[in-house]
C-alpha cells in the first residue's frame, strides 16, 4: 500500500472516514478567495470529499470517481475552495 493509499484510507479515532487534501505552498501567483498562500497536507471528511467531487465532476465530467481521486492524493486545498466556494469545514492537518 502506497503513502497516498494509506492517507486515503485514514480513519480517525472517531472512526470517521477521511480523504486526503494536498498541501499548498506559498505562492502569490495563485491567490484565492481565502487569501491563504500556505496550507499543510490534511484531510477532510469523506462526505465533504464527495461534495467537492460532485462539484468537480459537474465541471469536468470524466471517469475519475471520488475514490480514485482520493487514491491519487485527493484534491488540493485551493482546488477545494475554488470548487465549492468556501474553505472546507472538516479540514484537519495531517500530523506527522
Amino acid at each position: 500500500m502506497g503513502a497516498s493509499e494509506k492517507v486515503a484510507a485514514t480513519f480517525y479515532p472517531d472512526n470517521e472516514r477521511r480523504a486526503p487534501v494536498q498541501g499548498e505552498g506559498p505562492s502569490q501567483a495563485y491567490a484565492d478567495i481565502t487569501g491563504s498562500f500556505y496550507k499543510p497536507p490534511g484531510t477532510i471528511s469523506w462526505a465533504e470529499h464527495v461534495e467537492v467531487w460532485e462539484a468537480y465532476h459537474a465541471r469536468h465530467p470524466n471517469h475519475q470517481t471520488a475514490e480514485i481521486i482520493a487514491e491519487r492524493a485527493g484534491f488540493g486545498y485551493r482546488e477545494i475552495v475554488n470548487l465549492i466556494g468556501h474553505e472546507p469545514t472538516t479540514w484537519r492537518e495531517v500530523l506527522r
